[in-house]
């Protein structure tokens, strides 16, 4: 009678158990800061893969995970009147800590206030480009840059 070892098939059947024993154990990642497509108040100008709008109003909501961060600076490159020109409705932020706007670079902060609640607030941009860097985790240098195009 053979052994179990002496199976040519004992080998490779061990390696791939273990390997999908290995990968089983890697489940603990944390989730990703999420940027879905739309948010309370349209569409999500933080969405990452979208770069041109074509309404006034919009979002700029992420959902972040409990124990992480977001800051996101938008810079205002272009627009009709003045540069850098968009709007922020009061009493719609949610989770979002706001800084006031910089009229020397034309620029504004939004960092996330608490992990583990969804951020948006609605905001109006006038037409015109406009850069917008996400700083995930307390990252010192942006962890995504995308230039959009609001033209309604």
């Amino acid at each position: 009678m053979k052994s179990l070892f002496q199976n040519p098939y004992f080998l490779p059947v061990c390696i791939l158990s273990i390997l999908f024993l290995v990968s089983a154990c890697d489940d603990d990642e944390e989730p990703e800061i999420q940027y879905p497509a739309t948010g309370f108040y349209g569409d999500n100008l933080l969405m990452k893969g979208k770069t041109e709008y074509d309404k006034q109003e919009n979002s700029l909501q992420a959902k972040v995970p409990e124990g992480q961060k977001l800051k996101i600076i938008i810079t205002g490159i272009t627009t009709e009147f003045p540069v850098g020109v968009w709007y922020i409705e009061s009493g719609s932020s949610n989770n979002w800590a706001i800084s006031h706007y910089d009229m020397s670079n034309n620029s504004q902060i939004f960092e996330s206030i608490d992990g583990g609640l969804t951020c948006d607030i609605r905001t109006q941009f006038d037409n015109g480009t406009f850069q917008i860097e996400y700083y995930e985790n307390d990252a010192t240098t942006p962890t995504a840059t995308k230039i959009i195009e609001v033209n309604y």
